[in-house]
């Protein structure tokens, strides 16, 4: 401890410790025209000492990511344009690396690194994920949004499909064995349509598209859903085709609502394969109800004696 001055003297506000002011002072900082305390614009701060390196000219150069309408990938900072690319390759550990940063280049990406990599199998090949940087951004105004599908009150659904007495028939086509998907649309215990008031024909996996039209048009039921999970070739696409024209060729597409759904399904291709609606991952089977009991409004007719609804 080193004992001060008698005549120690600090012109600051907030002092500890003996203080010899001169006589007159309303603060001890008027001495220096006040201090940093009283007067927080003094203050330095370590950005304003470089005029071309500091925070504000930092995040000037991100606003448009921030606060514009820009869009650019991010994962340190706004706009870093960092991107993450995951892919299998079919070779050693040796070489998968080495090609995964070429590919990057050759897509373009900057500064490319591998930062994981995991052999499957030995005969098989590497996954591997590769970082790198893309430079361009895109105007947030030129995208073009689906819109969101408008979800009716489960009461209303629960309503109409009393009323109506919907039933459907089901199953998964062509040569496919997938099920649980498509059971989880329809069964109640996992909020699937049946929970709703749906009454369903299931018919399993590798169905006939004819076979579930035939049994549409046996049972007289209201809407054929059908699950198509294998896409190799657009098989599935193929499929869904498939089962518009049969409908039109058999005299029942008016009157009947025709729904698939997949892993590799959008809802675009609805429009594109003479479907009422199509559906892809995370569908529940309240989104197949609400789609059912819009299509049952927007028929004029039906062959079930039901309209206007």
């Amino acid at each position: 401890m080193v004992p001060r001055d008698p005549d120690y003297m600090a012109p600051v506000c907030d002092h500890f410790g003996n203080n010899a002011l001169p006589d007159g002072l309303n603060k001890p900082c008027d001495l220096i025209g006040g201090c940093t305390l009283c007067d927080p614009s003094k203050i330095v701060f370590i950005d304003e000492l470089d005029p071309d390196d500091n925070c504000h000219k930092r995040l000037e150069t991100t606003r448009p990511y921030r606060t514009g309408g820009k869009i650019k990938p991010e994962v340190e900072w706004a706009g870093d344009g960092i991107v993450l690319v995951q892919l299998f390759v079919p070779e050693n550990e040796d070489i998968a690396p080495v090609y995964a940063v070429e590919m990057a280049k050759k897509m373009g990406l900057g500064d490319p690194e591998v930062i994981n990599i995991q052999v499957m199998h030995p005969s098989e090949g590497c996954f591997v994920e590769v970082k790198g940087r893309v430079d361009f951004e895109i105007d947030r105004s030129s995208l073009k949004i689906p819109e969101k599908e408008v979800m009716l009150p489960e009461d209303e659904l629960r309503r109409v499909v009393k009323e109506v007495g919907l039933k459907v028939v089901a199953g998964t086509v062509g040569e496919d064995e997938h099920s649980v998907g498509l059971r989880e649309i329809l069964d109640i215990k996992h909020g699937g349509i049946e929970k709703y008031g749906v009454k369903y024909h299931y018919l399993g996996t590798s169905v006939p598209v004819d076979k579930l039209v035939d049994a549409a048009i046996e049972t007289g039921a209201h809407a054929i859903l059908i699950s198509t999970i294998i896409s190799h070739n657009d098989v599935h696409r193929a499929q869904m085709r498939k089962l518009a024209e049969l409908c039109i060729e058999k005299g029942i597409r008016d009157k009947v609502i025709l729904i698939a759904g997949g892993t590799q399904v959008n809802r675009e291709m609805a429009k594109e394969t003479g479907l009422d609606a199509t559906f892809g991952r995370g569908t529940k089977g309240l989104h197949v109800v609400n789609a059912m009991v819009k299509a049952l409004r927007s028929m004029r007719r039906t062959w079930w004696g039901f309209c206007g609804y």
